[in-house]
């Protein structure tokens, strides 16, 4: 929770880091594939195999549920196994299940093969996390989290474009291929860093994992900044769940108007994440990570508000630039916390513990949100996220202001 005093690290000074930097490539491009993969799946299902509704949305529950229920478990082996001999055969076997994409039959060929890639990936995402400490200094975490979120949001803006091109010229398949080839390159990016683990968080195979697993869970219930930084994150994401899952109809029925102005907001949103992520890694490395955190919900939870208090296109655009910043004011500095917190052989599992739990918070307010909008209204529902995040973020104030008293109480 300690602010950094030190001189301010630069984005140049953690790419010149060639270890960091390989990993960076690696997640640079794979994430690239997986949005091309993704986004031609929806394609796929959507247009070319004329598919329902519920077709389309179980793309995304094949993709979220290996990530919620088998994460925690997940965590408990990447804390045993070699980091860089997981990460690259996640990378292989994900090389392997992409290609197969190309070959699916049918809806549920597709749903399998999803569901099998983001098991996999819950292996290789807890183990990146792990990664990164041992790749830079501990002073240079905000900056590396801070170019990890700018990657996946740059892949995200310019993903939907490349992916309509690629389908209009060759069809879905050569997505798949590609994501396939990019899980290639980027295990031989993994296989050029020197990661090493020390003895003692691998000679645990014998133990149950049951025990391993609680272990992982008593750190996150007696660690205060790491507890309340899970559970102020879980609950954000019940509520941006809902404004997320409803923001198309929102445009909709609420601005009148059409697909277009949609894809602007997302455009919009992943552009000014970029810039948030730039921001928050210059200027808030001498911030304590929980303030920035809570400045970040504080900012989603505003830019709600007004967005829904005014219903006009203008000020929905210049909200989404406020969201974007805060989406950055909370995934940077509480990636960077948690790196920063958590005991080297505990990390996969508190890492992989926070993304199952906010995973299952974001597909419970996904599944809720068409019955509440249907009850309240889609503008009350976004009133009623937004004092959600507000009150997330006044409650983070007071506990921040609190730590900070009893941390001079105790100085003293």
């Amino acid at each position: 929770m300690t602010a950094n005093h030190q001189s301010d690290v630069t984005f140049g000074q953690v790419l010149k880091n060639r270890q960091f930097l390989a990993l960076w490539l690696a997640n640079l491009v794979s994430s690239f594939g997986d949005w091309l993969a993704f986004l031609s799946l929806f394609s796929l299902i959507a247009f070319r195999w004329h598919g329902t509704p519920s077709q389309v949305s179980g793309i995304l529950i094949a993709f979220v549920t290996p990530l919620a229920v088998f994460g925690p478990v997940a965590g408990v082996f990447v804390d045993r196994w070699d980091l860089k001999r997981t990460m690259i055969a996640s990378d292989l076997i994900r090389a392997v299940l992409a290609a197969l994409l190309a070959f699916a039959p049918g809806v549920f060929h597709i749903y399998v093969l999803v569901f099998a890639l983001s098991l996999v990936s819950s292996f290789f995402l807890p183990a990146q996390t792990v990664a990164i400490p041992r790749l830079v200094r501990k002073e240079e975490l905000l900056v590396a989290n801070a170019l990890n979120v700018q990657t996946m949001n740059i892949n995200k803006v310019i993903s939907p474009a490349a992916a309509g091109l690629l389908v209009a010229w060759a069809g879905e398949k050569i997505c798949f291929y590609i994501d396939s080839v990019s899980f290639i390159f980027s295990a031989a990016m993994i296989s050029l860093l020197a990661l090493s683990r020390e003895p003692a968080a691998v000679g645990s195979a014998q133990r149950a994992i049951g025990k391993e697993l609680l272990e992982g869970l008593r750190f996150i219930v007696r660690h205060r900044a790491i507890l309340f930084l899970i559970s102020s994150m879980v609950a954000a994401i019940l509520a941006l769940g809902a404004f997320d899952a409803l923001i198309v109809v929102y445009v909709r029925d609420v601005l009148a108007s059409q697909s277009g102005l949609f894809g602007a907001i997302i455009s919009l949103v992943g552009v000014s994440t970029i810039l948030g992520s730039l921001l928050i890694g210059k200027f808030g490395q001498r911030q304590p990570r929980l303030r920035l955190v809570v400045l970040g919900i504080l900012a989603l939870g505003l830019s709600v508000f007004i967005l829904s208090a005014f219903g006009l296109v203008w000020v929905t655009l210049v909200c989404c630039l406020g969201f974007g910043l805060g989406a950055a004011g909370v995934l940077v500095p509480a990636q960077a916390l948690m790196q920063e917190e958590t005991p080297p052989e505990i990390l996969g599992r508190v890492s992989s513990t926070s993304m199952s739990l906010i995973t299952v918070a974001q597909l419970i307010s996904f599944l809720a949100a068409g019955t509440i909008a249907g009850w309240v209204g889609i503008r009350n529902l976004y009133y009623l996220v937004a004092v959600m995040l507000v009150v997330i973020a006044s409650w983070g104030l007071v506990y921040t202001r609190a730590g900070r008293a009893l941390a001079a109480k105790v100085a003293q």
